[in-house]
């Protein structure tokens, strides 16, 4: 007999009581009543805990935290030496103010010159009543040290003489005195024949009164035909000095006319003279200061607004600067506003409101240890810009004048902090986040 035909052979031994079968054959009923009633209230539970208990939906976007008055950076536009440096580290400066001189073939002394005289030039350029009284007060610089701004010198100096030897000489005036004279001195003979034309008319009134009277005598065979021969002889003659002293006045007033008529056309050439010397002058003028102007822009270090200098890399004279070094930093003065610019993707972008509460996460402050700026949406842009290749909209927060933390912490405004700003949209319940994606895929399962 094999071990398989003894192990069928030996009963089944029961080792549980009756009373213990019963139970795991039927479990009392008030256990599960009591257990359905737990899971039941448990089950209820987690669906009203997910109505009630609710967490924010939240937009994260890259920020950039900027100042109104951003700080300005003096940029070098050429390579040299620094011939000059006339500010200190932290020094107040006023706006235009002279920071640094980089080495050039130009003196700076002579600059100064050459810059005044354009100043003082710039009237004489433009006024109608430019005179040579006013051009020799201005002081012309026999020879200056400019560089490149030698030739355009020497263009105006030469227009500048033209127009003060035209001025000088006054051609054109001085013959307009002569003529005013001469028309003075005929405008007397004028006056002249004019009182003897009223006499030589009253002697003419006489005389004709005469030859009536001997016209009346002769018809009376008073007096003889020769008589009345003298008496007429006499009105002619009268009559004929009256003519030429008529004739005479309105020649000396012609005359006067013409002399007039000299003087405005001498009037009217001066006058194009001296605007085409005025107008060669204002372009030689602006040629020098369009050089000036790039010359400065080359080799003089000034600052654009009024503030505070900040000093790294230079600070003194003989340092040698390449193009594009950032010389100093103008931190302009008084107070200034900070706002921050966030750039939205698109994506999620129409469930940003304004007035929404915004965490943001400073790069070079670690939120763990300062903790975060929280701000409300101030602003946003209605149409999308494009930014690093990407299309976002522009989301505009401002601060107050300081950046406290939420750990009561200020934090240094510099200019161009980055960091992460989360837009917190909306509270949803989590019964929601649970039903929408169902939603989604049921109306994608009945669309189907």
């Amino acid at each position: 007999m094999t071990t398989r035909d003894i192990n069928k052979e030996q009963p089944k031994i029961e080792l549980r009581s009756d009373e213990v079968n019963d139970i795991l054959r039927r479990p009392p009923r008030w256990i599960i009543r009591w257990g359905i009633s737990v899971i039941t209230l448990i089950l209820l539970l987690l669906i009203a805990g997910s109505v009630i208990f609710k967490y924010p939906d939240k937009i994260t976007a890259p920020i950039i935290i900027n100042s109104e008055n951003m700080p300005v950076r003096i940029v070098s536009r050429s390579n040299g030496r620094m011939t000059s440096f006339l500010v200190r580290d932290n020094q107040n400066v006023k706006k235009n103010q002279l920071l640094a001189v980089i080495e050039n073939p130009a003196r700076y002394e002579d600059y100064k010159v050459l810059k005044e005289l354009c100043d003082s030039l710039s009237y004489v350029a433009t006024s109608v009543n430019s005179d040579a009284f006013f051009l020799k007060k201005i002081t012309i610089p026999g020879r200056l040290e400019v560089g490149e701004m030698q030739n355009d010198f020497v263009s105006l100096t030469a227009t500048l003489s033209e127009l003060y030897t035209f001025l000088q000489n006054d051609y054109h005036m001085r013959k307009i005195e002569k003529i005013r004279s001469q028309i003075g001195y005929q405008k007397n003979q004028v006056a002249s024949a004019a009182r003897k034309l009223k006499m030589a008319e009253e002697q003419k009134m006489l005389t004709r009164r005469n030859f009536e009277r001997d016209s009346l005598l002769f018809s009376q065979k008073v007096i003889s035909p020769a008589d009345l021969e003298r008496s007429r002889g006499t009105l002619l003659g009268v009559f004929q000095e009256y003519e030429n002293l008529s004739n005479s006045m309105n020649t000396l007033q012609i005359s006067i006319q013409q002399a007039e008529q000299m003087i405005f056309d001498l009037e009217q050439e001066r006058s194009r003279n001296l605007q085409e010397y005025q107008r060669n002058l204002k372009g030689n003028l602006e040629t020098l200061k369009a050089t000036i102007s790039s010359w400065e822009q080359q080799f003089l270090l000034v600052s654009p607004v009024e503030g505070r200098i900040s000093l790294s890399q230079y600070w003194k004279e003989n340092q040698n600067i390449h193009t594009g070094d950032v010389v100093a930093t103008v931190i302009p003065a008084g107070e200034t506003k900070i706002f921050g610019k966030i750039f939205l993707p698109l994506n999620g972008a129409g469930k940003v409101k304004i007035g929404q509460r915004v965490n943001i996460k400073v790069d070079n402050y670690p939120y763990l240890e300062y903790g975060m700026l929280r701000e409300t949406v101030e602003q946003i842009s209605e149409v999308p810009a494009i930014i690093d290749n990407k299309n976002v909209y522009v989301v505009t927060i401002s601060f107050p004048k300081k950046l406290l933390t939420g750990f009561n912490i200020e934090i240094p405004c510099n200019q161009e902090m980055t960091g992460q700003a989360e837009i917190i949209t909306n509270d949803i319940s989590i019964l929601k986040r649970i039903i929408f994606p169902l939603r989604h895929i049921i109306a994608k399962v009945t669309q189907s």
